[in-house]
C-alpha cells in the first residue's frame, strides 16, 4: 500500500530534508580577522564574511561560531568557525569569548554606547566656549 505525505507530513519532510542538506554543507559563521583556506579574512571586521567551516582542525571537529570581543571597547575582535577546545579556553584579562552552535550565530554585538565620546565632546565644545 503506497502513502502519500499531506499537509503535515509534507511539511514535516521538507523541514527534515532541508536540515538534513544543512547539515552535510557544515557549519556556517561569520569571520574576520583570521586566515580561512590561505587567505586572510576582512581585516578589521567592518563587515565579515560568511564562511563554511571545515569538518575538522587538528583533529577535533568544527562544532561552533565563535566571537571575540573587547570588553573595554565592546567591539568584535574576531570571528570564525570554532572546536570545543576553542570555546572551553579561558578568556584572556580584557576579552569575551562568545561560542555558539546555530549558522551565523556570532554576528556582532549591537553596539554598546561609551561615556568616553560624550564627555570627550562636552569638554571639547566647553574649551571652545571659553577660549573663543
Amino acid at each position: 500500500m503506497t502513502r502519500t505525505l499531506h499537509g503535515g507530513g509534507l511539511c514535516y519532510f521538507l523541514v527534515l530534508l532541508t536540515l538534513l542538506l544543512s547539515q552535510a554543507d557544515g557549519l556556517q559563521c561569520y569571520a574576520c580577522n583570521i586566515v580561512h583556506e590561505q587567505r586572510y579574512v576582512d581585516v578589521g571586521c567592518s563587515s565579515p564574511e560568511v564562511i563554511t567551516c571545515s569538518h575538522s582542525h587538528k583533529g577535533f571537529k568544527h562544532r561552533f561560531c565563535i566571537r571575540t570581543e573587547s570588553v573595554a571597547l565592546g567591539i568584535m575582535l574576531t570571528s570564525g568557525c570554532a572546536t570545543s577546545r576553542h570555546c572551553h579556553t579561558e578568556e584572556l584579562p580584557g576579552v569575551k569569548i562568545h561560542c555558539c552552535g546555530s549558522d551565523l550565530c556570532n554576528s556582532a554585538p549591537s553596539r554598546r554606547t561609551t561615556t568616553i565620546l560624550p564627555v570627550c565632546s562636552l569638554t571639547f565644545a566647553l574649551l571652545l566656549l571659553f577660549n573663543g
